[in-house]
């Protein structure tokens, strides 16, 4: 399974606490119909929408929750209101 580095500026970002900008509403719906794709290239549902949007959240990243729960964080965290 090949994992990705994370960019320069992406580390650089996290480390001075600047938060990544949100996402629409049909940002999300197209990511989660494109998903299988990912998936079928060894990327965890959380991952995906970090590589996707160039989102550092490690949580997210490497979460064991279930796609409900994950949905659920995302649109609290990452979907303009």
């Amino acid at each position: 399974m090949k994992t990705h580095a994370l960019p320069f500026d992406q580390l650089v970002n996290f480390a001075k606490g600047q938060v990544n900008e949100l996402i629409t509403s049909e940002q999300f719906k197209r990511w989660k119909q494109d998903f299988s794709f990912d998936a079928l290239h060894g990327q965890r549902y959380g991952q995906s929408f970090c590589n996707t949007f160039g989102i550092t959240d490690y949580l997210l990243y490497y979460t064991p929750w279930s796609v409900e729960e994950i949905n659920k964080y995302i649109q609290n965290n990452y979907i303009k209101k």
